[in-house]
């Protein structure tokens, strides 16, 4: 993306800072140097060239205040180009170009966010180091009070979402059949294009629903979630007051959902494969891959059921075998997706595939290594060693500060040097740039705009 914010300031001649008059007497005094009819051919040769990039840099950045023209520049095209550069003046009439100028916006809300959740997790663990250290005193619910602050927000988030589906699909069915009354009294040819757009309301409409669904879905499952974490607390209050049978029938019913669902997508996969009459390997891989990751969470909860409730006696690191075999799991895929790589014919994506397995290799390396810490030393401490939770506890806190300092700092700082590096382009640098900073705004043939021709000159 060309984010070079300075180039049509250095075709004017004018600095960034330069008000609409400045640039204005500028724009008079260039065009009337390069104007055809005034310029010597001879001494400036391009100076068609020249007049056609004074013309296009001043309608971005220029603004006309006379009443009598008609066609004038847009003050509001320098503030986009002064923000995202050409691309975001070229595309911000457009849908997609909408997105491009927003999406720095969007990005720093969902930094915001992410953040925001972040400290919420790593809040609560201190507590619960605290709380299970002895530290404090305190009640669980309190230990719990920054999983029920998220808990609120996503709740009132997903409610008035729903609330909004419901407005928007009452509204476009009554203008729906209003349309659909005129689209047909005009006769066969209006009669044919009411029935597209009837065929187009209905897409409409069941994507509508698709939307509705999934939100009450969203919702259902956050109340499930948020019973488990009530029943939790009241365990963990009163080891006797409630089974863990009880305690995980929130987070049963919520697992057989996510795992009905997970049929349904596998079923239709089938269906698919065998109409491409596919091969039963892949067939079983389909299967394999749809379904493993909700059997293995299945199992582990009911082994961790089990041996709250001591109908089972055996260590806690037996009960955590299904954690290990995930990462069995992706090693064996790792290898794989390399050994897969390594047999193609094309050399250039032979390694690529390479480099990103043995990236993704590391990666999971790294991240496995104190995920799998963290479960070694919580069995450790549930089979009755004397490790504290702050010690337990200490990878989830290396992990949950590096997102905080990517959510909060990293990636911050990057999104702004993206905007920023143009700006501070050295003319060297720019002159290696693979988009030219003197190329044309506008094709040689094109004359300049209207808006820019109405503008008077002198």
């Amino acid at each position: 993306m060309d984010r070079n914010t300075l180039h049509l300031y250095e075709t004017l001649g004018v600095p960034k800072s330069s008000t609409q008059e400045e640039i204005k007497k500028t724009y008079r005094r260039l065009a009337l140097l390069y104007h055809p009819d005034k310029v010597n051919v001879l001494e400036v040769p391009d100076h068609e060239t020249r007049f056609r990039d004074i013309a296009a840099a001043y309608e971005v950045l220029g603004e006309s205040s006379d009443s009598s023209v008609l066609a004038t520049c847009d003050p509001k095209k320098r503030q986009v180009y002064d923000r995202y550069g050409m691309i975001g003046v070229q595309m911000a009439g457009t849908e997609i170009g909408a997105r491009l100028v927003e999406i720095e916006s969007l990005l720093c809300k969902l930094f915001m966010a992410l953040s925001f959740v972040i400290t919420l997790i790593i809040i609560f663990f201190t507590l619960l180091s605290l709380r299970v250290d002895g530290k404090v005193s305190w009640s669980y619910a309190i230990v719990f009070i920054p999983l029920w602050i998220m808990d609120t927000i996503l709740f009132f988030g997903t409610l008035t979402r729903l609330v909004k589906r419901c407005s928007a699909e009452d509204e476009d069915e009554h203008h729906g059949h209003d349309g659909l009354d005129d689209d047909y009294d005009t006769g066969n040819g209006e009669a044919t294009m009411g029935a597209n757009r009837e065929e187009q309301r209905q897409k409409k409409a069941t994507k509508k629903k698709h939307q509705f669904l999934n939100a009450l879905v969203g919702l259902l499952n956050l109340i499930l979630f948020t019973a488990f974490q009530v029943l939790i607390v009241k365990k963990a209050n009163d080891p006797s007051s409630v089974s863990g049978s009880i305690v995980f029938a929130p987070y049963f019913v919520l697992e057989c959902l996510f795992f009905l669902l997970a049929i349904i997508q596998v079923a239709v996969g089938l269906r698919a494969a065998s109409v491409a009459d596919a091969s039963l390997s892949t067939k079983l891989g389909l299967v394999f891959d749809g379904l493993w990751w909700k059997v293995t969470r299945l199992v582990l909860a009911v082994l961790i059921m089990l041996r709250i409730d001591d109908t089972i006696n055996c260590s806690w690191q037996i009960v955590f075998i299904p954690l290990y075999l995930v990462a069995v799991k992706y090693l064996f895929q790792h290898v794989r997706g390399y050994r897969t790589f390594s047999r193609m014919q094309n050399a250039e994506m032979r390694q690529q595939g390479q480099a990103l397995m043995i990236a993704s290799a590391c990666t999971f390396t790294v991240l496995g290594s104190l995920v799998y810490s963290l479960v070694g030393l919580l069995a450790a401490k549930l089979d009755g060693y004397a490790y504290s939770a702050s010690r337990i506890l200490i990878p989830v806190f290396i992990v949950l500060s590096i997102f905080l300092c990517c959510s909060g700092c990293c990636l911050p700082c990057l999104l702004l040097a993206s905007g920023a590096g143009a700006d501070d382009e050295s003319p060297e640098a720019a002159q290696v740039r693979i988009a030219h900073p003197n190329r044309r705004i506008e094709g040689t043939d094109t004359p300049p705009s209207p808006s820019c021709r109405a503008i008077p000159i002198s």
